[in-house]
């Protein structure tokens, strides 16, 4: 049922370790048609962008041994006040938040120009935590504020052009609707499918969700019941690994609940040469 992967992070990602040769051997093995690697790129610091040219110049190198290898990147939106301070001060060193009435704009980390200029073919854009309020990372979770961020955040994603894939939508570090997917309101996410459809974005279907611990059988069922009712809105479904530390293969799993969904081979994208940049 899977073919590709279009989300997969290699030792240039801050937080990742395996090599492009391990996952290249292994994509083979499993006999991936195409296999997309997103490093990240979290801020418009110096680090970030370093490690975004070297991911570029290592893929590219990459491609001539393995030609199925894509270039792409992951971009998770950041609190507008701080990307200003780094655009001025090329680092986020002594950089105070300041305190405003309404939540933080959101901003990516670098232009689609940049990131075609570095060879980036397609982007995975991605909510991974609070960006609305200062040091929201220092205070205990809060379901229903994290709930209202995350589609604020979501919804920004799917209308920026940037976005080719919405990576994992309703991830969350500290997994806290993991139990119970029917905590996010269905209107949020027929919002976000609505989105989606009217920019001509993909959604993705994360192996982190039906493999982490966290999650209940019932949300595991759940959500794969949401990418359905997305792909039966007409809205691709891309499948990401979002791999960090070796590559093994996670299909077998994920295919289980997405059977039981009704997903049938040939429903998982690949994207498009028209897709890509």
């Amino acid at each position: 049922m899977i073919h590709s992967d279009w989300h997969i992070h290699s030792e240039y990602s801050y937080d990742a370790s395996t090599t492009l040769e391990e996952i290249a051997q292994q994509a083979r093995k499993q006999g991936l048609c195409r296999v997309g690697i997103t490093d990240h790129a979290n801020l418009n610091d110096e680090k970030f962008t370093d490690d975004l040219r070297r991911s570029a110049s290592a893929v590219k190198a990459a491609q001539k041994k393995y030609p199925f290898l894509v270039l792409g990147v992951e971009l998770t939106p950041i609190d507008k006040p701080r990307f200003d301070y780094v655009q001025k001060h090329g680092t986020k060193e002594g950089y105070i938040a300041p305190v405003l009435s309404e939540p933080f704009d959101i901003e990516l980390a670098q232009t689609k120009e940049e990131l075609m200029a570095l060879g980036v073919r397609y982007a995975v854009g991605a909510a991974h935590c609070r960006v609305d309020i200062p040091h929201a990372h220092r205070l205990p979770p809060d379901l229903d504020a994290s709930v209202k961020e995350w589609y604020r955040q979501q919804m920004w994603l799917a209308c920026d052009e940037r976005v080719t894939i919405l990576g994992h939508p309703w991830y969350h570090g500290k997994s806290i609707w993991y139990e119970d997917f029917s905590v996010i309101p269905h209107s949020m996410n027929m919002d976000i499918a609505a989105a989606l459809k009217e920019n001509g974005k993909y959604v993705e279907c994360n192996a982190h969700f039906f493999l982490t611990e966290q999650a209940t059988e019932k949300f595991r069922h759940q959500y794969a019941g949401f990418l359905r009712e997305l792909f039966e809105m007409g809205i691709p479904v891309t499948y990401g690994s979002d791999a960090h530390h070796g590559y093994e293969d996670a299909r077998a799993k994920v295919e289980q609940y997405l059977s039981a969904a009704g997903f049938v081979d040939g429903d998982i994208a690949e994207l498009s040469e028209n897709s890509l940049w």
